[in-house]
Protein backbone atom coordinates (compact mmCIF):
# COMPACT_ATOMS: atom_id res chain seq x y z
CA UNK A 1 0.00 0.00 0.00
CA UNK A 2 1.03 3.13 -0.87
CA UNK A 3 2.36 5.91 1.80
CA UNK A 4 0.69 8.90 1.70
CA UNK A 5 2.44 12.07 2.19
CA UNK A 6 1.32 15.02 4.38
CA UNK A 7 1.06 18.01 2.90
CA UNK A 8 1.32 20.78 5.27
CA UNK A 9 -0.60 23.59 3.49
CA UNK A 10 -3.39 21.46 2.89
CA UNK A 11 -3.53 20.39 6.67
CA UNK A 12 -3.32 24.73 7.08
CA UNK A 13 -5.94 25.49 4.97
CA UNK A 14 -8.48 23.07 6.40
CA UNK A 15 -7.64 23.87 9.88
CA UNK A 16 -8.40 27.72 9.16
CA UNK A 17 -11.49 26.76 7.74
CA UNK A 18 -12.69 24.24 10.56
CA UNK A 19 -12.36 27.34 12.77
CA UNK A 20 -14.21 29.73 10.63
CA UNK A 21 -17.07 27.76 10.36
CA UNK A 22 -17.20 26.95 14.18
CA UNK A 23 -16.73 31.07 15.01
CA UNK A 24 -19.86 31.56 11.72
CA UNK A 25 -22.24 28.94 13.88
CA UNK A 26 -21.19 30.33 17.74
CA UNK A 27 -22.60 34.13 16.04
CA UNK A 28 -25.71 32.70 15.86
CA UNK A 29 -25.86 31.83 19.46
CA UNK A 30 -27.71 34.66 21.41
CA UNK A 31 -25.88 36.33 24.40
CA UNK A 32 -27.18 36.15 27.69
CA UNK A 33 -26.75 37.08 31.21
CA UNK A 34 -28.28 33.85 32.80
CA UNK A 35 -26.74 30.61 33.38
CA UNK A 36 -28.96 27.73 32.44
CA UNK A 37 -27.67 24.30 34.45
CA UNK A 38 -29.24 20.69 32.73
CA UNK A 39 -29.73 19.18 36.18
CA UNK A 40 -31.43 20.35 39.30
CA UNK A 41 -28.08 22.01 41.54
CA UNK A 42 -29.64 21.76 45.10
CA UNK A 43 -28.09 19.90 47.52
CA UNK A 44 -24.91 19.52 45.66
CA UNK A 45 -22.74 19.43 48.99
CA UNK A 46 -21.94 16.26 50.58
CA UNK A 47 -22.88 16.45 54.61
CA UNK A 48 -19.58 16.25 57.10
CA UNK A 49 -19.78 13.31 59.19
CA UNK A 50 -17.98 10.52 59.56
CA UNK A 51 -17.46 7.98 56.64
CA UNK A 52 -19.16 4.64 57.00
CA UNK A 53 -16.54 1.54 56.57
CA UNK A 54 -18.71 -0.80 54.09
CA UNK A 55 -16.74 -3.95 54.31
CA UNK A 56 -17.90 -5.11 51.00
CA UNK A 57 -15.82 -2.43 49.09
CA UNK A 58 -12.62 -3.84 49.14
CA UNK A 59 -13.94 -7.28 47.40
CA UNK A 60 -15.97 -5.39 45.10
CA UNK A 61 -12.55 -3.42 44.54
CA UNK A 62 -10.56 -6.49 43.98
CA UNK A 63 -12.76 -7.80 41.58
CA UNK A 64 -12.01 -4.22 39.20
CA UNK A 65 -8.53 -4.08 39.98
CA UNK A 66 -6.16 -6.00 37.54
CA UNK A 67 -3.37 -6.35 40.20
CA UNK A 68 -3.23 -6.68 43.74
CA UNK A 69 0.46 -6.73 45.62
CA UNK A 70 0.09 -6.86 49.49
CA UNK A 71 -2.94 -6.02 49.67
CA UNK A 72 -2.40 -2.61 47.45
CA UNK A 73 -3.81 -1.97 43.74
CA UNK A 74 -1.21 -1.80 41.17
CA UNK A 75 -0.84 0.70 38.83
CA UNK A 76 1.33 1.98 36.01
CA UNK A 77 3.18 5.30 37.19
CA UNK A 78 1.98 8.34 36.21
CA UNK A 79 3.98 11.80 34.95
Amino acid sequence: MAERKVNPDEIKKQGIKLIEDFSKKLEKIPETEETHYVVDMRNVTREDKKPVHKPEFKDKLKKLAPKWEDDYVVTEKGV
